[in-house]
């Protein structure tokens, strides 16, 4: 009887979900226990509700696409695994919009360990890096900052991409990010965010002198 309500109860929130979210065991845990959650969804894998992807990890179909995307698996993953991830490399880039490749590998780092995983004809790799547990660090300062090292120490020397990424940056976000890179990060990496707000900084006076200059000039020909 509790096991037909924890089911009932399952299948009910996944039928909430859209279709095409991914969901891991642990995100069931405050219905059942993982073992009973593995059998609940296992029963609706074969009823059609659900896929698997991996272990532990399922999907609600969308009718669309065949698998779930790899950023989608690897949150379920981290969630799974209770790690702390952060896109890296060409997958950094994508996801901060400052590229359009789709990544052979989607690549992110961990305070959990070093793993790899392969479905569908879609690879995700997760490598260690103490980075990771830095908990003053927001979630967009931690992708900016993997975005600069997948650039590498020369971005300093391109303004162009600098100029980009500062794009990327709100007005009110550059307080935060200026604090959190200040003690957590490599030396180059400080050097390129205090760069890119000076950049910001110099930007926004210029175009401050241009809405002056266009309102005077406003000024000028409604007054003849």
């Amino acid at each position: 009887m509790v096991r037909n309500s924890l089911y009932k109860k399952i299948t009910q929130t996944i039928l909430e979900m859209p279709e095409g979210s991914v969901m891991a065991v642990t995100d069931f845990a405050s219905v059942a226990k993982p073992k009973t959650v593995s059998k609940i969804l296992q029963r609706l894998e074969k009823a059609g509700l659900i896929q698997k992807v991996l272990r532990s990890i399922f999907w609600r179909p969308d009718g669309v696409h065949s698998s779930p995307g790899p950023q989608q698996v690897a949150m379920a993953l981290a969630r799974e695994n209770n790690w702390e991830v952060v896109p890296s490399g060409k997958t950094a880039l994508l996801l901060f919009g400052l590229s359009d490749e789709q990544p052979a590998i989607w690549t992110y780092v961990t305070d959990g360990t070093y793993r790899d995983y392969s479905y569908d004809g879609k690879r995700i790799s997760f490598t260690h890096s103490k980075a990771t547990s830095k908990k003053k660090m927001s979630e967009k300062t931690k992708l900016l900052v993997q975005c600069l090292k997948a650039y590498g120490k020369d971005i300093m020397e391109d303004d162009l991409i600098l100029q980009k990424i500062a794009g990327k940056v709100q007005g009110s976000e550059w307080a935060d990010l200026l604090e959190e890179t200040a003690h957590s990060s490599a030396a180059w990496v400080k050097s390129a965010v205090k760069k890119m707000f000076r950049m910001k900084k110099k930007e926004h006076a210029f175009q401050t002198v241009r809405n002056d200059e266009a309102q005077g000039e406003k000024e000028f020909y409604d007054h003849r």
